[in-house]
């Protein structure tokens, strides 16, 4: 993975403001992988943001930062967390899984919920979703913001959920 993407600056954007850094942990256990790498031109090409992906070996996913449920979808596979920083993360279960329309997803979470980071945010039955044709692979999304400074991929390939972390994220506050 490279150490910065595309789509933000790396020059401070305002003088005078503070930088935080926020790192966004693990969501599930399995094998991290570049978001490059997703067979989804939506996340591959950074079309909404940046990210990482992960590979799950596990049915449980947990939220990588704590914040508000600014988003849940009505299917269950999408999951949109903002930080008290103004950091808005997506996670988002599986590639095209909108289409089963919530079959093999369960959460009890509703939008405007706060959730700390190694809460969990659902589960979700990966056999049947591959039965069903589709990709596992969960992308973890930092949506496009001005705060953002920049990007950088942890080495660890090997997923720890809750533990591992995954990315680090510098912004302006």
């Amino acid at each position: 993975m490279s150490n910065q993407q595309s789509g933000f600056d790396d020059q401070e954007r305002e003088k005078g403001k503070t930088q935080v850094e926020v790192t966004l942990s693990a969501v599930t256990d399995g094998e991290i992988i570049p978001i490059e790498e997703v067979q989804d031109d939506l996340f591959s090409q950074r079309m909404i943001g940046d990210g990482y992906a992960i590979k799950p070996s596990s049915e449980v996913v947990y939220a990588p930062v704590s914040g508000k449920l600014i988003e849940v979808a009505d299917a269950k596979h999408a999951y949109y967390i903002e930080t008290d920083e103004g950091l808005k993360v997506l996670i988002h279960i599986g590639i095209d899984t909108l289409l089963m329309k919530g079959e093999g997803f369960q959460t009890s979470l509703e939008k405007n919920q706060r959730v700390e980071k190694g809460d969990q945010l659902a589960t979700f039955d990966k056999k049947l979703i591959q039965e069903k044709g589709f990709n596992t692979v969960i992308p973890v999304i930092v949506l496009e913001h001005d705060a953002v400074v920049s990007l950088k991929s942890f080495p660890e390939t090997k997923a720890v959920a809750r533990e591992t972390g995954a990315m680090k994220v510098i912004l302006t506050h």
